[in-house]
């Protein structure tokens, strides 16, 4: 256990010292959160990856043919070395703990915003425009639709819950006028 997670802050850290800038950081996270997807989503290349019949020379061969020009150089071949030292199965952890050290040196903000309804483009750039400025921060956004939410926006930003949506009105004017 010791061993694995001197492991996963070696290969995160390895992979936090190459990012300077959003940007890189953002192209980083993008690689790790799509290899890891397919690692879960497809069973073959689950399998392949964590095959002990496989050559490691083979699978990193297929790996960078497979990668190469979609992935960062510094992130390919961090992978290659979890893929030679057979560690695949280390790289959701590797992935947290990068975002974690990235999210402090670069000042980051992980934001989550849930709207009734689909957003377009314009919107969604007035409120990361919008929210960057307010925290002061470069903020990585995703934006979720829950058909539930009855107008307005919850808002998370890192480990803070900003809830305007009407829903949410309606119940503390409720609890007020219970109370009453």
């Amino acid at each position: 256990m010791k061993q694995n997670l001197k492991k996963i802050n070696i290969y995160s850290n390895l992979l936090n010292d190459a990012v300077n800038s959003f940007d890189d950081f953002i192209g980083v996270k993008n690689g790790l959160d799509k290899f890891n997807a397919s690692l879960k989503d497809d069973l073959s290349i689950n399998t392949f990856f964590k095959s002990k019949t496989v050559d490691s020379v083979e699978k990193m061969s297929l790996f960078e043919k497979a990668v190469s020009n979609s992935m960062s150089v510094i992130l390919v071949e961090v992978l290659k070395v979890v893929i030679e030292n057979d560690d695949i199965n280390l790289l959701k952890d590797v992935t947290k703990n990068f975002t974690l050290l990235s999210k402090q040196k670069l000042n980051i903000a992980f934001v989550e915003v849930v709207s009734s309804s689909k957003m377009n483009s314009d919107q969604k750039d007035d409120i990361t425009n919008s929210l960057s400025e307010l925290i002061n921060k470069k903020i990585d956004i995703n934006f979720d639709v829950d058909k539930n939410l009855i107008g307005g926006l919850k808002i998370k930003v890192d480990d803070t819950l900003y809830d305007s949506s009407l829903q949410t009105k309606l119940e503390n004017a409720k609890s007020k006028l219970v109370g009453v």
